[in-house]
């Protein structure tokens, strides 16, 4: 029987269409390349955004779906596409509502302001009972754990038929129309026929070379995505004749720690740096560039300020700097870690390093010695007299005088991918000459972050949108 509808990437978006459709009765075919489902819901730290919820109302905050669109637009600098994140933040209530009623067990904080990047104006967050930890050292699964049963539920009553192991090699068409999905696995070579057919096969943030050629040329792409985020549905799109946009809105995550130098990954859930805001944790370190110099208030900027101004610094990394008595005042710079695991890192020499005087660090780090001194002289002087006149720097507590002394090499990294196939209001491909495919959707990160973010990172605003979506096409597919 010919499906009615055909799903290639069973993550966030495609799991959440797949059971709406076979709710309906629809007949559901799903490929996915790994062995299992779930996608980036593997590693996302499940953080859901939406305004007017049942949950909002309940605990008495007044908010608006245009309030969020206006936050979007403040914190993107209106750089987001108006229709698609329109459509996603009008979304977004019904979803977070549908997930409450399938049993989601929100976190009892839960709407909150979140800081780690640039907060909304009003508690309109959403965690999972258990996506907030003392340590965080592991994802947030329990959006994955409320729908895969759901979804094997399906498979197992052969409304859904799922193909794992499987990668899709391009999308055949005639015309405006998609005629088949050739996909290869241990058997071959395949074409898959339906009625309609939906992609969603997530972002390009583990592919190097990809991300290379459709940003800037010269970035390294440090990332901390699913390995299976290789952008393969985009490729597909493109080769035949869909419209790609979106790339150069890149941004990134600050703290990245490449524990492996040349790895090209850091991994989020094992160290990272908590460089984001001076809200969580008060900055006790000095940020240095390549040449040795501060180039941002450490402390009290926002965190958007902060990204713009990390993306602008050679190869958009930096060091930490900060001495023994900072590093045991107060929690670790590194949340995974305490100062003696910190401590035993460094005797490694990969991305932590320690010495007993300022010069002998700065060639460990390999950066400019004379740069470097006379860069903590004068920090070391701005807290004598309590006024950083370079950077207006409130906190000052913390002079680099106590040897040891220590560094941290930090990368500006992704777990996202910014650029992606153009779709319309209807979320229905669209071809490079302006027309769309009547029977090709798309949903999820293969819209890519700019789509409902823009140049920034809006909480919850790729998550959310690839549920929202995800549910939107499931219930009228």
């Amino acid at each position: 029987m010919l499906a009615d509808l055909l799903i290639v990437g069973a993550g966030t978006a495609g799991i959440t269409a797949a059971i709406c459709a076979a709710e309906r009765g629809k007949k559901v075919v799903v490929i996915e390349k790994a062995d299992e489902a779930g996608g980036t819901l593997h590693y996302t730290a499940g953080h859901l955004s939406a305004a007017g919820t049942n949950l909002q109302i309940r605990k008495g905050i007044i908010d608006t779906p245009e309030e969020h669109y206006a936050d979007i637009e403040r914190i993107s600098q209106h750089t987001m596409n108006p229709v698609i994140a329109r459509k996603a933040v009008d979304l977004a209530p019904s979803t977070l509502n549908w997930l409450e009623d399938l049993g989601y067990p929100f976190h009892e904080k839960a709407p909150l302001i979140i800081y780690g990047h640039e907060p909304y104006s009003k508690p309109r967050t959403y965690l999972g009972l258990n996506d907030i930890r003392t340590q965080i050292d592991a994802p947030g699964k329990t959006l994955l754990h409320l729908l895969l049963p759901i979804f094997n539920k399906y498979i197992s009553a052969g409304k859904i038929e799922v193909h794992y192991n499987t990668k899709m090699e391009g999308i055949e068409v005639e015309g405006e129309e998609v005629v088949g999905i050739k996909t290869i696995d241990d058997r071959g070579c395949t074409i898959n026929t339906a009625k309609n057919y939906l992609l969603t096969t997530g972002g390009y943030a583990s592919n190097p070379e990809f991300f290379k050629a459709v940003t800037d040329g010269a970035t390294r792409l440090i990332s901390t995505a699913n390995l299976n985020s290789t952008g393969d549905g985009i490729i597909a799109a493109r080769a035949c004749g869909a419209r790609f946009s979106g790339a150069q809105k890149h941004s990134s995550t600050l703290g990245g720690m490449e524990l492996e130098p040349g790895s090209g990954r850091v991994n989020f859930w094992g160290a990272w740096a908590r460089v984001s805001n001076g809200v969580d944790r008060k900055q006790r370190e000095i940020y240095i560039n390549e040449s040795g110099q501060r180039f941002m208030n450490e402390y009290d900027i926002h965190a958007d300020e902060r990204e713009r101004i990390v993306l602008q610094q050679p190869n958009r990394r930096f060091w930490l700097l900060f001495d023994h008595h900072a590093l045991y005042d107060g929690t670790c710079v590194v949340p995974q870690w305490t100062p003696e695991q910190l401590i035993a890192e460094s005797e490694k020499e990969k991305a932590v390093w320690r010495a007993n005087t300022i010069t002998e660090l700065a060639q460990k780090i390999k950066l400019p010695i004379t740069a470097v001194e006379q860069t903590v002289n004068i920090y070391n002087r701005y807290c004598t007299n309590k006024k950083d006149p370079d950077f207006n720097r409130s906190y000052l507590e913390h002079p680099l005088t106590q040897a040891p002394y220590y560094s941290i090499l930090v990368y500006a990294y992704s777990l996202i991918s910014f650029g992606g196939i153009e779709v319309n209001e209807n979320l229905q491909v669209i071809k490079e000459d302006g027309t769309h495919f009547k029977n090709l959707y798309a949903a999820g990160e293969i819209l890519g972050a700019a789509a409902t973010s823009g140049h920034a990172f809006c909480g919850g605003m790729l998550l959310t949108p690839a549920l929202s979506f995800g549910k939107y096409l499931g219930d009228h597919l």
